[in-house]
């Protein structure tokens, strides 16, 4: 039995945003939830661990022996998702570049580089996280643009026209001072064959 104070202790996020508790780069995701008493199990199925704290998550009780080694790397490369995914819903930075970035920061060692998801495998998760904090597509023309959609990310305006012709016609133009400068000043334009009308 391992005693608690020379534990170290932190939390991190599972792929599915349950908290999970890291003692010592071992793994343990809660197991029940009682009144008073939040009970974990090692995270290695195998492995009969067990935690138990508080509800404020103090260890009161770690009660058997790993059979098998820490892993420090699996953490590191988990608290790694976790920083590029919760980047890639608050942002609209691209997400090779918040991975470039990420990994560039988060000082992972060699052997969680070795290990490491690439960009591709890990873009289709980080996509879907983003798809779902993106506002739905409206089938009614009435609706609201949400205030970031109308400015650039130098918070210049976006959002030219946005006007109701007739019924169930409505006209929104999106463009930068600048993209209408490199328009207006170009003498061979060029348009895809996606629109009903145009000028």
């Amino acid at each position: 039995m391992m005693t608690a104070p020379s534990n170290k202790i932190s939390f991190i996020i599972s792929q599915k945003g349950k908290k999970m508790l890291n003692i010592n780069n071992f793994i343990f995701k809660l197991n029940k939830t009682t009144s008073t008493t939040k009970y974990y199990r090692c995270e290695d199925s195998r492995c009969t661990v067990t935690v138990r704290t508080d509800l404020e998550d103090n260890i009161s009780n770690i009660k058997g022996d790993h059979c098998h080694p820490p892993e420090p790397e699996e953490i590191q490369i988990r608290v790694f998702k976790q920083v590029v995914k919760a980047r890639a819903i608050s942002e609209s930075t691209s997400i090779p570049q918040i991975y470039d970035e990420e990994a560039a920061r988060i000082g992972l060692s060699t052997l969680a580089i070795a290990t490491l998801p690439s960009r591709g495998e890990l873009g289709s998760t980080l996509n879907k996280a983003r798809r779902l904090q993106t506002p739905s597509i409206h089938n009614s023309q009435l609706f609201d643009i949400p205030q970031s959609y109308t400015k650039t990310l130098k918070n210049l305006p976006f959002l030219c026209i946005d006007q109701i012709i007739k019924r169930k016609t409505r006209i929104l133009v999106f463009a930068s001072d600048e993209q209408l400068k490199l328009l207006f000043n170009s003498s061979v334009i060029l348009m895809d064959g996606t629109f009903s009308s145009s000028p």
